[in-house]
């Protein structure tokens, strides 16, 4: 297995978002063939190789479709899909793909020591702090989705308050001030009842579900070291995932 360099796979991961957006502003209608390899490096001013590596991540996605000998092809029933499941996007652009006017508000910003998961998680000790970033987003003025963003107080080296944020995201927040750039993120997912809901978080009884989907994401910088957590409530009458996926099912012999 070839190892391959963070500053790479960032690199790939920024050809393979511009190639999304590239293969969205098609017109489909005439032609779904993507140029060949080396020709999307010249016009993106990168590698050969890290374009296959971007459509590798691309292909996994069920976004293109590679025939030996023929090229690479737009998979047109991929793009039907709103909100895909895969790439990490803002909430208030996922609002949006799903047909709603999105507005936020912050409603927390709180300092407090962290449990012993957490502490262990972000290498951190339990006597130093955190700070917990609670927002609750609307789609057309319904809540929709809670978000619950924690990191170490002394990754920023500032005191964070609402006119600090602003209308910056956290992500933005990290990278201004502590240099600080979320490469990935790892999520587990689980469905919770209202009432657990109401518990873990300060703005769950405003909710209008009576069970959420939650992602428990762990954030990784551009060095793949984990520095922040979050959890996501979503209620799915207003943020619906979908996912393209490619079968890996070994065919048995007939």
């Amino acid at each position: 297995m070839e190892i391959q360099s963070i500053a790479n796979a960032n690199l790939s991961s920024l050809v393979k978002d511009h190639l999304y957006q590239y293969i969205r502003s098609l017109d489909l209608k005439n032609n779904m063939k993507l140029p060949p390899e080396n020709q999307l490096g010249v016009k993106l001013g990168v590698s050969r190789v890290t374009v296959r590596r971007a459509l590798d991540e691309l292909e996994k996605e069920g976004i293109v479709i590679r025939i030996h000998g023929r090229g690479t092809f737009v998979n047109p029933e991929a793009l039907k899909i709103q909100v895909n499941l895969m790439p990490g996007e803002e909430f208030t652009r996922l609002i949006e793909k799903c047909g709603y006017k999105a507005s936020l508000e912050i409603r927390d910003i709180r300092r407090k020591k962290p449990d012993s998961k957490t502490a262990c998680l972000l290498e951190i000790d339990t006597d130093e702090e955190i700070y917990e970033v609670e927002k609750l987003y609307f789609a057309d003025r319904h809540p929709a989705i809670i978000s619950i963003d924690s990191f170490a107080c002394s990754l920023i080296g500032i005191e964070l308050t609402r006119d600090v944020l602003g209308e910056k995201s956290v992500f933005d927040i990290l990278h201004q001030y502590g240099g600080c750039f979320i490469a990935r993120d790892k999520i587990c997912m689980e469905t919770m009842n209202r009432e657990e809901m109401e518990r873990s978080t300060l703005c769950g009884k405003e909710m209008e579900c009576e069970s959420a989907l939650v992602f428990y994401g762990e954030n990784y910088n551009q060095d793949n070291k984990l520095v922040m957590l979050d959890r996501e409530y979503y209620d799915t009458r207003y943020v619906k995932f979908s996912l393209m996926r490619v079968k890996n099912i070994r065919k048995t012999e007939i």
